[in-house]
């Protein structure tokens, strides 16, 4: 990629609109208050990017300052390489006041954000709005590619919260009679319309089945007091829990052996990681469902201290009959190192499950769009999310495969402050190393990538190459149910209908 330079129209500041930095730049307003991405001086952004770096301010503190610095090579005055241009930048991000931020962007400079002196430039944003500089920002700031979206960094957040998507009333009720109108105008799509992604025509959709009225459902139930474990169907209250066995389970361990192993390395065997008492949301039911519908697994364990709880809970269990629950305690610390968040013990209780069972691990909001077959060949597969890492939220693993026990032993350098490093770049960076470990996806297991979010929450994606998707459904507002989805126009909206309905198709009324 290639610096060069142009003459912005609206400014006389020349702007460079090709140095990309792996930035992605989010705050979060939630009920707990504002979040932000925390790092310093990280060059090349490696450890400053993603959902995994998130931290929330301490009280006092009401803006997530951005700066971004780059001094060296003149990009104006000479062509010069990606790699020469953004071993010059860095990137810090801190929790701080509104008044000391535009403060800093006012001893950068009176009239614009960006002070660009020859060779050398900074640019100060303050953001205290939902995504305020994920999309474009009118003006003249300084342009930067993110992926396929380009994000211009930028002080003034309100011009940007007006923009974007996330900024909405917290309801759907206008989204859905704006969706529905549209379809009265649309047709009836013909049978196969796999590849038309204009979302222009309609598809009938049976209501999900209604279990109001049901008593008793079919659960299976390993029958582990004899010689050689056996599986029946029983039928159990509707309120029953499903059956649970032990960590170190010698029973539920054979039974997986001899009946989830096929002539493949990797076994047809579904593992979810669950630690504390969470009500199952919307999401996570479309993702079981999902490995239900399109893997077909021998199993679905769900790791953890607790099950989930709540009527969508309840709603799963009467529609998947293979469930099981591995009682184990979050883990503590890996070689000796105590673990910082409960996302790092899930990081590693998924890499403990692999090694065990094998299988294929699923992040609760990943969602599984078809069968994973193809891929069960290969001793250990991941996807990239971006160029520069691997998703661990879908892992297929042999049991004890080779990747797997030196991603686990790379924990040895651990340190809870580097948020997404072990579990995502270290990957990335072993793959380099043992290319014949590791078989590596595209990005079919997580496109679009968080750097392109809007892809997921306001437009539609073609996910046809997918094997499965991330919802990143932490950067997401509103809450779905069976009857909205049918009308959402965007690409959750698809994949939901996919699972739910058998069509990515808008429904009918």
């Amino acid at each position: 990629m290639q610096g060069k330079c142009r003459k912005d129209s609206n400014s006389t500041i020349q702007t460079n609109e090709f140095i990309t930095v792996s930035e992605s730049q989010y705050c979060i307003v939630e009920s707990h208050g504002l979040m932000c991405y925390k790092c310093e001086n990280e060059r090349n952004n490696f450890l400053c990017v993603g959902e995994y770096n998130l931290k929330q301010c301490d009280s006092g503190f009401d803006t997530c300052q951005t700066t971004v610095s780059y001094s060296g090579l003149d990009t104006c005055q000479t062509t010069v390489s990606y790699s020469e241009v953004s071993e010059q930048l860095s990137i810090i991000k801190t929790c701080t006041k509104n008044s000391s931020c535009h403060l800093q962007i006012k001893e950068h400079s009176e009239s614009d954000p960006c002070d660009q002196t020859g060779s050398s430039w900074i640019c100060t944003t303050c953001c205290n709005e939902d995504a305020c500089n994920l999309n474009n920002a009118p003006n003249n700031q300084r342009a930067f590619d993110v992926g396929s979206s380009p994000v211009r960094i930028s002080h003034n957040h309100a011009l940007l919260s007006d923009r974007t998507y996330l900024t909405r009333e917290p309801t759907l009720t206008n989204d859905v009679h704006e969706e529905r109108a549209k379809n009265q105008t649309s047709f009836r799509c013909p049978v196969e319309n796999s590849d038309n992604w204009n979302f222009n025509c309609k598809v009938p959709c049976a209501d999900m089945p209604d279990i109001t009225n049901m008593s008793e459902h079919v659960q299976a139930h390993i029958k582990c007091q004899i010689i050689k474990p056996n599986i029946e169907l029983i039928n159990v209250k509707r309120m029953a829990t499903v059956q649970v066995f032990p960590e170190n389970s010698e029973c539920l361990h054979t039974f997986v052996m001899e009946n989830c192993h096929d002539e493949e390395p990797v076994p047809n065997l579904v593992h979810y990681i669950w630690f504390s008492k969470r009500e199952m949301n919307f999401y996570h039911l479309l993702s079981f469902l999902s490995a239900s519908r399109f893997l077909k697994p021998c199993l679905i364990l769900v790791h953890g201290d607790r099950l989930p709880f709540g009527t969508y809970w309840e709603y799963l269990l009467t529609l998947v009959p293979n469930i099981m629950h591995v009682q184990r305690s979050p883990p503590e610390d890996v070689f000796g190192k105590p673990l910082g968040n409960i996302e790092h013990k899930a990081d590693i209780g998924r890499i403990q499950a692999l090694q065990r069972f094998g299988g294929i691990y699923i992040d609760t909001d990943e969602i599984i769009l078809r069968s994973l077959d193809p891929l069960r060949k290969y001793p250990f597969t991941l996807s990239r999310a971006v160029d520069w890492n691997l998703s661990n939220g879908l892992i297929l693993a042999e049991k004890n495969a080779t990747f797997l026990n030196i991603w686990h032993s790379e924990y040895k350098t651990y340190n809870k402050s580097q948020w997404g490093y072990h579990s995502t770049i270290v990957p990335y960076l072993l793959s380099k190393k043992y290319p014949d470990l590791i078989h590596v996806e595209n990005k079919t297991f997580v496109r679009p990538s968080w750097q392109q979010l809007p892809l997921l929450f306001a437009k539609n994606f073609n996910w046809s190459e997918n094997y499965g998707i991330h919802l990143y459904i932490r950067f997401y507002k509103f809450t779905h149910d069976f009857n909205d989805i049918k009308y959402l126009n965007t690409t959750i909206g698809s994949v939901a209908r996919h699972v739910l309905y058998g069509s990515k198709e808008l429904c009918e009324k």
